[in-house]
């Protein structure tokens, strides 16, 4: 999933947010996060924008600083979405 030319927007992947999680928290605790959310979700790994927007939706349920940085996350995800609908 691309968005148009001229936004300087990174797709929203797991690994975007296990670094957004790692910038709050300490790798062991981003890991056990995401890992998580993504059980919680059934999946093994978060493989879609959707994927992403679902987890960032239960992380954002744990607690007030994880609200936070998953909200911001949710956020960068969902404008992803909307400007690569944009473009189709």
């Amino acid at each position: 999933m691309t968005t148009p030319a001229g936004y300087d927007l990174d797709p929203p992947t797991e690994a975007r947010l296990l670094a957004s999680l790692t910038a709050a928290f300490d790798p062991d605790t981003a890991k056990t996060l995401v890992t998580l959310a993504a059980r919680k979700m059934q999946r093994r790994n978060l493989r879609t924008t959707d994927d992403v927007i679902k987890a960032t939706e239960i992380l954002m349920d744990i607690g007030d600083r994880l609200r936070v940085t998953s909200r911001s996350e949710k956020i960068r995800a969902v404008t992803h979405r909307a400007l690569h609908a944009a473009v189709n």
